[in-house]
């Protein structure tokens, strides 16, 4: 069983905060001081989030490659932070700081623990320190393109549309679509019909960017812009529309 157990508490400063964090059962391992530069509501919860985030993806505290799975428990102080797992939580603005625990991490079971015990009096040699000044989303790369990051329904639709009923779970999901995105056979195409670009520009939209997986029959939709980047927004089976297209020039 992997584990990673984290605790947030305020300052005396009002954009930064203590996260203590621990991957054993028994002693605590270290303090983040979280800086929050952006100007939002329940900083606190995203100063944990953003800790969380880099101690699994970044330090790879509990293993470097690791994908979220029942074998991974996280256990946090604050229990907004599963409602937003689970897409419970009406605070939409903490979504995109919780985008590691919706993709690449969205199977990895969490509990909520009010106690401080475990850490009073700890005072390690080094605290480290972490700046947040916007939303790190999980990314993954595409062949030809680079990386791009991913929306949680994404991984609804390869659950829906590629994997069995006994692959499907959020450890297989995320599992899949890396393989998917990275194939080396994966190209750019274009669409070859007219009316969807028509139909998008008149609402003041872009069309976007298809990359095929011929392996697996399938289109992966890149949408950018200046605010969110190259993003993997959707998935779905190549249609007649998709069928003998050249590559994009």
């Amino acid at each position: 069983m992997n584990l990673l157990k984290t605790f947030t508490l305020p300052t005396d400063l009002p954009d930064t905060y203590l996260v203590y964090w621990t991957n054993s059962a028994v002693l605590p391992k270290g303090v983040i001081k979280v800086r929050i530069l952006a100007q939002l509501e329940d900083r606190q919860i995203v100063a944990e989030l953003a800790a969380m985030r880099h101690l699994l993806a970044d330090k790879g505290v509990v293993g470097k490659t690791i994908v979220g799975n029942a074998g991974t428990k996280l256990i946090v102080s604050s229990g907004a932070i599963r409602k937003l797992q689970a897409m419970k939580s009406n605070k939409s603005h903490l979504a995109p700081y919780a985008n590691f625990l919706t993709t690449r991490f969205a199977g990895c079971p969490i509990s909520v623990d009010k106690d401080t015990g475990w850490f009073d009096g700890f005072m390690p040699d080094v605290i480290e320190n972490l700046l947040v000044n916007e939303p790190c989303r999980e990314a993954l790369r595409i062949a030809g393109l680079g990386d791009v990051s991913v929306t949680h329904h994404v991984l609804e639709r390869i659950a829906d549309r590629i994997l069995s009923a006994t692959e499907n779970s959020a450890q297989s999901v995320w599992k899949k679509l890396v393989e998917l995105a990275s194939d080396s056979s994966v190209r750019e195409v274009s669409r070859r019909s007219l009316w969807a670009g028509i139909k998008n520009s008149g609402h003041g939209k872009h069309e976007g960017r298809y990359f095929l997986n011929p392996r697996y029959n399938l289109i992966l939709v890149i949408t950018d812009n200046p605010r969110e980047g190259k993003r993997l927004v959707t998935t779905y089976r190549v249609t007649q529309h998709f069928q003998a297209l050249p590559k994009a020039a």
